[in-house]
């Protein structure tokens, strides 16, 4: 994997108000609840590393679960736990090289890969974003998940796999964002991977696995002691 990520150049981070004045100005309806962070994300600890399975299969789950339970009310810690490890594991075989040739290709056309960011945020569907940390002695990558587009101050609002009950912001005029007293000066908004049809199939596969195939198991044995 080549380990670097395209910043934001200071002309690109300047368009992002005008982009968004443009989006929210063709009155895009929200589909879903605002996102929150208490109910929509991960309980559990960051610490194991699985940070971009986190933000992801928060994303899915908020977008594609409407009308039932929030994320966490709906699967349990121990639920959460192995759906966060089998994701990260086929996301770092699967994505790494996606995401990669993608963030160090998008300085071609940085004003793009804004605009469907914020389109996407204006229209009510959190957005992944990564983030890298690069020093002498290597480079620090971190996924979170964008899910709200304030223009007026430039800023977004992100769940962060690291603070379990905590919103976050990332403000793009400093282009700088700090988690667990790691600072991040690069930043990619990966647009490829938002809805790649192997991440939706992989999410949508841990799910019935673990979810729905565990909860039709458990309804199948009350009927069977009931009768």
């Amino acid at each position: 994997m080549r380990k670097s990520l395209c910043g934001l150049p200071p002309a690109v981070v300047g368009l992002a108000a005008v982009l968004a004045g443009l989006v929210l100005g063709a009155g895009a309806a929200e589909a879903h609840r605002d996102f929150t962070v208490t109910e929509d994300a991960f309980s559990i600890s960051n610490a194991p590393g699985y940070c971009f399975a986190m933000a992801a299969f928060s994303r899915w789950y908020y977008l594609t679960k409407e009308g039932r339970p929030p994320l966490r009310k709906a699967l349990s810690p121990d639920v959460q736990q192995r759906i966060a490890s089998e994701l990260q594991k086929f996301y770092s075989t699967h994505l790494v090289t996606i995401q990669a040739n993608y963030c160090n290709a998008c300085h071609e056309d940085p004003r793009e890969s804004i605009q469907q960011f914020l389109a996407g945020l204006a229209k009510g569907e959190p957005r992944l974003v990564l983030l890298m940390n690069k020093s002498g002695r290597g480079a620090i990558l971190h996924a979170v998940l964008a899910y709200e587009w304030v223009p007026e101050r430039n800023i977004v609002k992100v769940y962060d796999p690291n603070y379990t009950n905590q919103e976050r912001i990332i403000d793009l005029d400093q282009r700088r964002y700090t988690s667990l007293d790691v600072g991040y000066t690069a930043i990619c908004f990966p647009e490829v991977l938002n809805d790649h049809a192997g991440l939706v199939h992989k999410m949508e596969a841990l799910y019935d696995a673990h979810v729905a195939g565990r909860s039709v198991a458990v309804a199948g044995r009350s009927q069977t002691k009931a009768r």
